[in-house]
């Protein structure tokens, strides 16, 4: 067959760039390789560099908060955002059962951050870096020697392996405790001695949590308050008619106040060791002396100084829109999270009791939860047989509702968590008032006329908006006073709570009785219409201390 010319010319250009095209694969194929590489290089680089290194997935983001913190939790940079704090002394109080359960996790979170601070305990240790002093290492040899409240203090110095395995076999706890109360007058003392002349200090356990950045921005401008005036703020508790600073909730001395009774009353600090033999506590004893020699009271910081913790608090009103400051209880898990929670929020302004519910509570609550107490207990309907009102606790006992004020609903919610459930719920129900608002009626276009429409045109006449505007503004009232959120069943006894709290697990029963098992469950409905009707806290509710 003869090929004509053209066909052999369009052949061999074919061939050239089927050629070509082959050769330039193979040449760029590495380059793309490369660039490739180069280009997820590049954008690790960028990345890292933006947020900072090193980067972990943050675990406290989950469904329900993604509003409120980051994805990713940037660690490289713990103390970034952390408050000048020149002139305030945090003054950390522990025991040397405790220490190394406590302490470590501070030094990973807050006190690495703060420039100058003291830890006292009742013996001298050392945790890392952070030094322990002993607050009880110049107490008077007459008072202790006869006193058998200072026998651990004796027996931690002699313990010859760690204090933890002398603790676990003595499992003798209250020992702890009892010494304890020996440690805040001496602990002033040392404090005033060894770090004279600052504004303000800042007295917490080893169990409490401090927001830093809310309590310095609050001290410095928001309180209004002089640390050249002699004040003492805390969180008021009363034992025996006596107001004190609760300790484990953390409390606040100025300076002036600090200085004043350390120097002007040198006899203060041997007194008081003397008496806490004869008394329970160490922040009443505290108390006692600063109105002794100083005349002076503490003032109320409640609910910003708080004695509750993330899950434990009682959101709702009262604790929604107000700072806070502190918190009580805190394992080293919870510390951890807090701190987490506080880097990793996506806005820096004043933290608010609703964020902590936001970020770290509202994603765990659900309707049901058994072998929980939810800590609910302001209002209970006990089984009126005299039997098993005996098997109920005092408490229970005192918050029951009279039987002649209670609906139908109520008389019945002792008998089952079912019934216990219901009462939320019957807050729901329309009173004669809603139904009477509800006389404005919508309806399509295109239903089918009714009987008595044109009886409720000539009732709504041209005040329709009106009507539903009045109802929109009743239903938002009483969703803002839900006086019930949740409840708690057990042993035929039923508690409702007028806050939302999550509470904790308690121990499975052993037998297979369902009176024994503590079963929780929280009205979501009725939590989420109060959290709407709410709305956005316009600004924070700092307190004025009183």
């Amino acid at each position: 067959m003869i090929v004509s010319p053209s066909s052999r010319r369009l052949k061999v250009c074919g061939g050239i760039a089927v050629f070509t095209l082959v050769a330039a694969f193979v040449q760029l194929q590495s380059r793309w390789k490369e660039t490739s590489l180069d280009y997820a290089r590049d954008y690790y680089k960028s990345v890292t560099s933006y947020f900072g290194d090193p980067i972990y997935n943050n675990t406290l983001y989950t469904e329900g908060n993604e509003e409120t913190v980051h994805q990713y939790y940037n660690s490289s940079e713990p103390c970034a955002s952390f408050p000048d704090t020149d002139g305030i002394l945090l003054v950390l109080k522990t025991g040397a059962t405790e220490v190394f359960d406590r302490i470590p996790t501070h030094g990973l979170t807050s006190l690495q951050c703060l420039p100058e601070h003291l830890i006292f305990s009742d013996m001298e240790q050392q945790v890392g870096p952070y030094h322990i002093y002993d607050a009880l290492a110049d107490f008077e040899e007459s008072v202790k020697a006869h006193n058998s409240e200072f026998d651990l203090y004796r027996e931690q110095k002699e313990c010859p392996v760690s204090q933890k395995s002398c603790v676990d076999a003595k499992k003798d706890g209250q020992k702890a405790w009892n010494l304890d109360k020996y440690k805040f007058l001496p602990i002033m003392e040392k404090t005033w001695r060894m770090r004279p002349g600052r504004d303000w200090y800042i007295f917490a356990e080893a169990d409490t949590y401090i927001f830093w950045a809310n309590i310095v921005h609050w001290l410095r401008k928001e309180s209004r308050l002089n640390p050249r005036e002699k004040l003492y703020l805390g969180s008021r508790s009363f034992i025996g008619g006596t107001p004190f600073a609760h300790g484990g909730s953390g409390y606040i001395m100025s300076g002036t106040l600090l200085k004043h009774l350390i120097e002007y009353h040198p006899g203060v600090v041997k007194q008081y060791n003397a008496k806490g033999a004869h008394e329970c506590c160490g922040d009443l004893m505290l108390a006692q002396a600063l109105d002794e020699y100083e005349n002076v009271k503490v003032r109320h910081v409640w609910p910003m100084i708080n004695g509750e913790k993330p899950s434990t608090l009682p959101y709702g009103p009262g604790h929604w829109c107000e700072p806070i400051l502190t918190m009580h209880h805190m394992n080293a898990e919870e510390i951890s999270s807090v701190w987490q929670f506080e880097k990793t929020r996506k806005t820096d302004r004043t933290l608010l009791i609703k964020d902590l519910y936001n970020g770290l509570i509202r994603p765990k609550m659900q309707v049901l939860r058994q072998d929980w107490d939810n800590l609910s207990d302001d209002v209970c309907y006990l089984n009126p047989d005299p039997d098993a009102q005996q098997r109920a606790d005092e408490h229970a006992r005192g918050r029951q509702k009279k039987e002649d004020e209670m609906n139908e609903v109520e008389k019945e919610a002792w008998k089952s968590w079912e019934n216990c459930a219901k009462v939320c719920e019957y807050q729901d129900e329309p009173d004669e008032e809603e139904w009477g608002l509800r006389g404005v009626v919508e309806r399509d276009e295109d239903a089918p006329g009714r009987a008595n429409d044109t009886e409720m045109a000539e009732d709504s006449s041209p005040s329709d908006a009106a009507a539903r505007e009045s109802r929109k503004k009743y239903m938002n009232e009483k969703k803002r006073n839900r006086s019930c959120f949740q409840y708690r069943w057990h042993d035929e006894v039923c508690c409702t709570a007028k806050s939302f709290k999550l509470g904790a697990p308690k121990m499975a029963p052993d037998s297979g009785d369902s009176k024994d098992q503590w079963t929780s469950g929280w009205y979501l409905k009725g939590i989420n219409d109060w959290i709407d009707a709410m709305g956005d806290c316009k600004k924070p509710a700092w307190k004025t201390p009183d």
